[in-house]
């Protein structure tokens, strides 16, 4: 227990060090634009894992490892970035339903559509993107996300379960992870111009995040797995600011994956996969 302890806390010394590092830097540079660098600290986490089973832990990183960096579970390759789409989707339709002014008008969408794709058909466009977005863009971008997820997935979350039951593991698990992003919002991430509530929303929604992400690295043995869900969220939002809703009406402390409504819609199904991956997790002790 005493050297779980230890890796843990050396992890999240040098993982915080370094990130925050890089956020005053780029805070007394003018931002992130006078400081691309600070805009890789998604990286940090999976570099400083590597680093600390290469040459201090003397661990296999690939051959036998115990940080999921196997070619597993492969139903979950699918049926990960699926559910997170799927999850995603809802936090817009809802948004929609109580504000349907916050959709862009159909000429607008054919417009966007057809000129991404360059096709006649705007609704077969807009399929075509969804689909590029939920498994070719992920694939794509595997390090991306890999960089976060080898990190806080394969190894902090699974530690922190040794140490503590698993819902203070995991209410513990998503406070850091959102407590990391405090310097991306500060300067104008995710919830422009809202600092203090934003980083709150962050760490809020990081826990029931958090725990679905964790079930799918449970379940399939593979950090690959929640790379690809971490990839889809991304990607999905993005695709539906871009070519569906009116980003300039959306509020993000407010609708979609990252407002009120995104945060209630996460926090169902947060639980419901707690419950699975308790079961899961207790059957396996």
């Amino acid at each position: 227990m005493n050297e779980t302890k230890k890796e843990l806390g050396l992890f999240l010394l040098v993982t915080f060090l370094v990130t925050y590092g890089l956020g005053i830097i780029a805070l007394i540079k003018g931002g992130l634009d006078e400081f691309p660098v600070a805009r890789y600290s998604m990286y940090i986490p999976a570099i400083v894992v590597l680093i600390l089973y290469l040459f201090v832990y003397k661990k296999p990183v690939f051959k036998n490892n115990d940080i999921g960096l196997k070619f597993k579970g492969w139903k979950y390759w699918f049926i990960a970035p699926i559910t997170i789409f799927g999850i995603t989707s809802l936090t817009f339709l809802i948004s929609y339903v109580i504000s349907p002014e916050l959709i862009l008008d159909k000429e607008k969408i054919i417009s966007g559509a057809n000129g991404f794709l360059d096709i006649n058909n705007w609704t077969l466009s807009l399929i075509i993107i969804f689909l590029l977005n939920v498994f070719i863009a992920p694939l794509l971008n595997i390090f991306m996300f890999l960089g976060e997820e080898i990190g806080w997935r394969s190894f902090m979350t699974p530690r922190l379960l040794k140490l503590l039951n698993p819902f203070t593991a995991f209410l513990i698990a998503g406070f850091i992870w959102g407590l990391w992003h405090a310097f991306g919002i500060i300067m104008g991430l995710n919830y422009p111009g809202n600092p203090i509530i934003g980083n709150i929303m962050m760490v809020l929604l990081m826990i029931p995040i958090g725990i679905i992400f964790q079930y799918f690295y449970f379940i399939s043995k593979s950090v690959f797995v929640p790379a690809l869900a971490h990839g889809a969220l991304n990607w999905t939002a993005s695709t539906y600011l871009m070519f569906v809703f009116d980003n300039d009406k959306l509020d993000a402390l407010i609708y979609g994956p990252t407002g009120i409504t995104g945060l209630v819609i996460w926090w169902v199904f947060g639980i419901w996969f707690f419950m699975k991956f308790k079961t899961a997790y207790t059957k396996q002790l």
